[in-house]
């Protein structure tokens, strides 16, 4: 039997594009109706609707932690108008979390802008942090009921998938935009942390994928670590050093802090030197690990304890703020919850201050530019009456969360030996 601590907090994570439905004000949805696109949102998983319900069923299972973005388009839908009926619904969702003793964790920016700012080049120009701000303050001011917030979710994967790869809005391919956007964001964070820190703890969320050598040949091995710096460890470094090394050229950013760090952790990469100074002389793959999810990635439990071993030279308490399968095999699912809890627990056993993890998803849900087939969830949903039914892992991980343990039968037949 694994014992965990009495205070950790074990939940489910998701986010407002991919639940909620008809954000008809923001990016993602204007370049989903033009067809830039491959998926249309719609409805999701209609959740805006329906959240009472989506709440009621996360105490039910015993969930004590939710972590959720509020969709800065639903504040503003317009450049300096407010909607107040959008501020009320999240602070109805925090009141009914409280009165369920369900830890609400928000996040401000989970990959969506509103279109206007956008549409004013979005976080490539440093003067439209002004516009930021504006959101942070009514944040500041008029949401009530949250204890923790994550500034931004995952902001290596928005550059790179935004503005180097291309595939996600606004569709730029430049490292010179890339490297802007990495400095604003870091801006960005420093003014949203001196706005809110007296009045909650204020983190961060960074996936920290793990990049392993392609062999033992010291070109493998340097440019493994390389890659681990340009994609994790610069963006961390420069929120207390002010110096950030980005693909580009070098910024000086503010000067900032976090109260915790949230760590998203998925998957692992292979990296192989080769001699090409485009590609910053590596090249990264996904590690061939046997059996694939549906996303396409490999399943390596042992990273999350290395994530979690990594983000702690920083001496931050650490969330895992989103960890999970995209599958249809649930007990698959079971497996790859109990096997990465183990690493967990070990990692909270060799000292390291995780406070909670916050399974994704609490429901399956739209997965960006991939649709609605990826099946992340522990609520089923059928998309044609958004029926939420509990897969066997939603009770498995509610009994852990409930009891903070995990029984020896559910080791004996899902953990690793």
């Amino acid at each position: 039997m694994l014992k965990f601590p009495e205070q950790f907090i074990f939940g489910t994570a998701t986010a407002a594009h991919q639940i909620e439905g008809d954000n008809k004000s923001n990016d993602w949805w204007y370049y989903e109706q033009i067809g830039r696109l491959p998926y249309k949102s719609g409805k999701a998983c209609d959740h805006w609707r329906l959240y009472k319900e989506d709440i009621e069923l996360m105490a039910s299972l015993c969930y004590r932690g939710y972590r959720f973005s509020i969709e800065w388009a639903r504040l503003y839908p317009q450049e300096g108008k407010k909607d107040y009926n959008a501020i009320e619904r999240y602070n109805e969702i925090l009141r009914i979390l409280d009165s369920k003793g369900i830890t609400p964790m928000i996040t401000l920016h989970h990959f969506t802008l509103p279109l206007w700012f956008l549409k004013k080049g979005g976080f490539v120009k440093e003067e439209n942090l002004k516009y930021w701000e504006k959101y942070v303050e009514t944040i500041r001011d008029e949401i009530k009921g949250a204890r923790y917030i994550a500034t931004f979710n995952e902001p290596m994967v928005y550059v790179v998938s935004g503005y180097i790869e291309g595939q996600w809005p606004p569709f730029k391919k430049s490292i010179r935009l890339a490297s802007k956007v990495e400095a604003n964001i870091l801006r960005a964070h420093a003014i949203a942390y001196d706005i809110l820190k007296d009045r909650f703890k204020v983190g961060i969320v960074k996936n920290i994928p793990i990049f392993l050598s392609s062999s033992n040949k010291k070109k493998d091995l340097k440019f493994a670590k390389k890659a681990d710096d340009v994609f994790n460890f610069n963006f961390l470094d420069a929120l207390w050093n002010g110096k950030l090394k980005a693909i580009y050229r070098n910024y000086k950013t503010p000067k900032s802090n976090v109260d915790f760090l949230g760590v998203n952790y998925y998957t692992a990469y292979e990296v192989k030197y080769v001699p090409n100074p485009l590609k910053l002389f590596f090249q990264v793959e996904l590690a061939n690990m046997g059996r694939k999810t549906d996303m396409g990635w490999c399943v390596y439990p042992e990273g999350i304890y290395k994530a979690i071993e990594k983000v702690s030279r920083y001496e931050r308490p650490i969330f895992i703020t989103e960890n999970g399968i995209a599958t249809t095999d649930d007990e698959w699912r079971i497996e790859f919850i109990v096997k990465h809890l183990q690493y967990l627990h070990r990692a909270i056993k060799d000292g390291y201050d995780v406070r909670g993890y916050f399974h994704w998803s609490f429901m399956d849900n739209f997965e960006w530019d991939k649709g609605f087939s990826p099946r992340f969830g522990l609520v089923g949903i059928d998309y044609n009456t958004f029926q939420r039914q509990p897969k066997r892992s939603a009770y498995i991980y509610g009994e852990i969360s409930k009891t903070k343990e995990i029984k020896e039968e559910i080791l004996d037949r899902y953990g690793e030996v």
